[in-house]
């Protein structure tokens, strides 16, 4: 038998260069994926803009802030009055806006880098005037005091749409510009005569303004023929007794208009965000108002000039009680991480499977055939060792690992076995 050329120093020294050179590639391969892995996994905190203080905004933020903190995810929450701009916010790629809110119209491709999370209630524009007051609609505002909220913001958007329809200016009537809470206090302590309040039927503030007896709701009688002029508000109506029944609070039906509360993200909100933001907005908002049905609310049927996530739209469409695969399979991180990546493994099973019916080369039969030919350089080291010196039992351990993994194989290298035979031989 023609015994294989010793290796000389210089062999030795490049082989043990390429061995290095390929742990190290390793390494680094490996890293390179450890860190796109970690780059992918939901962000530890995030940003919500909302209104002022005790508004729909702040409220819908704050329980938003505690659902995301079950899972670990500190959320701050920044208070404005301009609401308006708060899409804005959201829509600014260098601005760390990642949720907030909006309840007015938008034009369609307005912001490219928002996508709409669900509209979550429909927001009525109600308007007080203090009982006594003789304003049967919009019309009779002339020579009145008016409360009428910040500029920039949604409740006065509405306003200003429905006084400019019915001819109601600063010309023939008194403006006030009033935040939420000093609104109420303006309107109780007589400083106005009507104030308008942009928030939701379940509103606290609502709640006490219709039911005190100190005040009475003005009805906008011609609500169906504004909406048409208008495309993003809708007509509603305030049932008679829908506050209170005894006595009948209001003493009859309010028409009234309103525009939905439609939570808003930027673009590339993590989709595990995406998904503990949509159940708990479902959780919430499922419920039946003063008017809305059971089950209209979350729904992305109203805002339909914003991208829609559709992942959010998923939860929203499926059973009360329905969670993703991912996420009542794995751990929330790892759902996340599998989540973020699931389009590049989805690629990479296409791609298999396509090679795989092409013909091509199972990828476990090129690992193990990369891998034999390893085994067989270690083979014919261990051999130049024999020749020289007794193995040891680490080198032993190795040989037998190696002649196992070749007996297990199913395409059974015969330069392998001979080597083994070999290397048994010069032992013994």
């Amino acid at each position: 038998m023609t015994r294989p050329s010793p290796m000389t120093q210089e062999d030795i020294s490049l082989k043990s260069i390429y061995q290095r050179f390929r742990v190290i590639i390793w390494v680094g391969v490996t890293a390179l994926i450890a860190l796109a892995i970690i780059s992918e996994a939901p962000p530890s905190q995030i940003i919500i803009e909302a209104g002022p203080k005790g508004g729909f905004f702040d409220s819908t933020a704050m329980m938003l802030k505690g659902r995301l903190q079950q899972r670990g995810i500190e959320a701050s929450i920044i208070n404005s009055e301009q609401t308006s701009r708060i899409i804005s916010n959201v829509n600014d790629a260098k601005n760390k806006i990642d949720i907030g809110f909006i309840a007015h119209g938008v034009n369609s491709g307005q912001y490219p880098n928002v996508k709409s999370l669900g509209s979550i209630i429909m927001d009525p524009l109600f308007i007080f005037q203090r009982n006594g007051g003789s304003a049967k609609s919009p019309a009779d505002f002339k020579g009145l005091r008016l409360g009428v909220g910040p500029p920039d913001t949604g409740g006065r958007i509405i306003t200003d749409i429905v006084l400019n329809e019915y001819a109601i200016s600063e010309d023939n009537a008194t403006y006030e510009v009033l935040s939420l809470n000093n609104m109420v206090n303006a309107l109780k302590t007589g400083q106005i005569d009507v104030g308008f309040f942009l928030q939701p039927t379940n509103n606290k503030i609502v709640d006490q303004l219709s039911t005190s007896g100190m005040f009475e709701l003005v009805s906008v009688e011609h609500a169906s023929t504004i909406i048409k002029k208008n495309s993003s508000l809708h007509h509603l109506t305030i049932n008679r007794g829908a506050f209170n029944l005894i006595p009948e609070l209001p003493s009859s039906d309010i028409q009234m208009v309103g525009i939905p509360i439609t939570v808003v993200a930027k673009k590339n909100l993590h989709p595990a965000i995406v998904t503990l933001i949509s159940l708990a907005l479902k959780d919430e908002f499922r419920g039946p108002t003063l008017v809305s049905s059971r089950g209209a609310f979350p729904s992305m049927d109203y805002e339909r000039d914003l991208n829609v996530d559709p992942d959010a739209d998923r939860i929203y469409r499926n059973a009360t009680g329905y969670v993703p695969f991912l996420y009542r399979t794995f751990n929330f991180w790892i759902a996340g991480v599998l989540d973020k990546i699931a389009l590049v493994l989805s690629f990479l099973i296409t791609a298999y499977f396509f090679f795989y019916y092409m013909g091509g080369p199972k990828p476990f039969d090129v690992w193990k055939d990369g891998r034999a030919k390893r085994l067989i350089q270690t083979l014919d080291r261990l051999n130049e060792k024999a020749a020289k010196n007794t193995l040891s039992k680490s080198d032993l351990r190795k040989l037998h690992r190696i002649e196992d993994f070749f007996t297990s194989s199913s395409k059974l290298s015969q330069k392998a076995s001979n080597l083994i035979t070999e290397i048994k031989s010069r032992h013994n």
